[in-house]
C-alpha cells in the first residue's frame, strides 16, 4: 500500500522509504506522545535514534506530495456518499510556538478579543462528506509574502484530484480566501462554492455589499433552521437575495445573524453559486467549516501532530 510513495523519496543510499514506513507503523502503534523519543521502542532495534530525525529533516523527499498521495488513496477506499457531493474545506490555522527561532514564526492575532500570539500559520484542505473528514493537503505560510494564503490554496486545489464518485464538488471557506483568482479557479474547475464574502465586494451597479447589510430592515429577516455536521439543529435569522456581483456574475447572497435584533456588525454574509439551494442548506454547508477545527484538534491531541514532526 505504501510502495507508490517511494517515488517521492529520492535518496537510495539512506533508504528513506523504509524509514518512513517504520515511522508510520510506529506512529499508529505508539500510545504516548508523538515525539521520536516515544516512537523509538516501536522501531527496529537496528535503527539508531538519529536516523528518523535525519530522514525528516533531509531535503531528499517531498512531504506534501506524500501526504497528497496518501489522502487520494484514502478517499478512494472510503465509502462514497449517496448523493455524490464532496465538500472541500479550506482553512488557515495557527500553530503556537514558545521559542522565537522558528523561521516562519511571526506575531499575530485572529480577532480583536484574542491576545497577540507567536507561531506559524498553515493552510489546510479537508475533504468532507457525511461524518467523514480527511485532511488532503497541508502547507505552511511565509509571513513575508503578501496574499500567500490564497496562492497556497489555489496550488493545493490544483494538486488534489477528487475521487471519481464526486459528481459535484463544493468549496467552502471564509472571507480570507475569497480572492478574485481563487473564485475564477472554482469556475474553471466547475466547482460550486459557498464563500464568506468580504463586504468590500461590489455589485454591478456600483454599490458595495456593506450597503446591503446596513440598509436591510429587520422585518426582512426570517427564521430558518440549519444543521451542524453532528446533526444538531441551529436556528438563524436569514435574508436571501439573488444578485449580480462585479466579476462574479449571478450569485445568491445569504445574510444571517443569531438574533433578529442584532445590528449590522453581527451579520454574517455568504455568497454561493448554488442558486437552487435554500438558505437553510447554505447555512448547513457553511457549518461544515467547523469540521476543520475538529480535524485540527484530533490531529494535535489524538495523533500529537506538531509535537513529533
Amino acid at each position: 500500500m505504501l510502495y507508490p510513495l517511494k517515488r517521492h523519496l529520492r535518496c537510495a543510499q539512506a533508504q528513506p522509504f523504509l524509514v518512513l514506513c517504520w515511522l508510520l507503523m510506529a506512529r499508529m502503534r505508539a500510545p504516548g506522545k508523538g515525539t521520536l523519543k516515544w516512537l523509538k521502542p516501536y522501531l527496529l532495534p537496528t535503527l539508531h535514534s538519529w536516523t528518523p530525525l535525519r530522514m525528516l529533516r533531509a531535503g531528499q523527499w517531498d512531504a506534501e506530495a506524500v501526504m497528497c498521495d496518501m489522502a487520494t488513496a484514502t478517499l478512494r477506499a472510503l465509502p462514497p456518499p449517496s448523493d455524490g457531493v464532496l465538500s472541500l474545506i479550506g482553512e488557515s490555522t495557527l500553530q503556537d510556538k514558545r521559542g522565537r527561532q522558528h523561521p516562519l514564526g511571526h506575531t499575530t492575532r485572529h480577532s480583536a478579543h484574542d491576545p497577540s500570539t507567536f507561531g506559524f500559520e498553515m493552510v489546510l484542505l479537508v475533504a468532507s462528506w457525511g461524518r467523514l473528514r480527511v485532511p488532503v493537503a497541508l502547507t505552511m505560510m511565509d509571513p513575508a509574502m503578501k496574499g500567500q494564503q490564497n496562492i497556497l490554496l489555489r496550488q493545493l486545489l490544483k494538486d488534489v484530484v477528487p475521487p471519481t464518485w464526486g459528481r459535484q464538488v463544493v468549496m467552502v471557506t471564509d472571507a480570507g480566501f475569497a480572492a478574485q483568482a481563487t473564485l475564477h479557479l472554482m469556475t474553471e474547475n466547475h466547482y460550486t462554492y459557498v464563500f464568506a464574502m468580504p463586504r468590500t465586494r461590489k455589485f454591478t451597479h456600483g454599490t458595495h455589499l456593506r450597503d446591503l447589510v446596513q440598509h436591510v430592515p429587520q422585518s426582512s429577516y426570517h427564521r430558518h433552521a440549519s444543521h451542524t455536521p453532528d446533526g444538531r439543529r441551529r436556528d438563524s435569522w436569514v435574508f436571501l437575495r439573488r444578485a449580480t456581483l462585479h466579476h462574479l456574475g449571478d450569485v445568491t447572497i445569504v445574510l444571517s445573524k443569531k438574533r433578529r435584533t442584532d445590528g449590522p456588525k453581527g451579520v454574517k454574509m455568504l455568497v454561493t453559486t448554488r442558486t437552487e439551494a435554500s438558505a437553510g442548506a447554505m447555512l448547513s454547508i457553511d457549518a461544515w467549516r467547523w469540521g476543520v477545527k475538529v480535524t485540527m484538534k484530533a490531529l494535535k491531541s489524538g495523533l500529537h501532530w506538531g509535537r513529533g514532526t
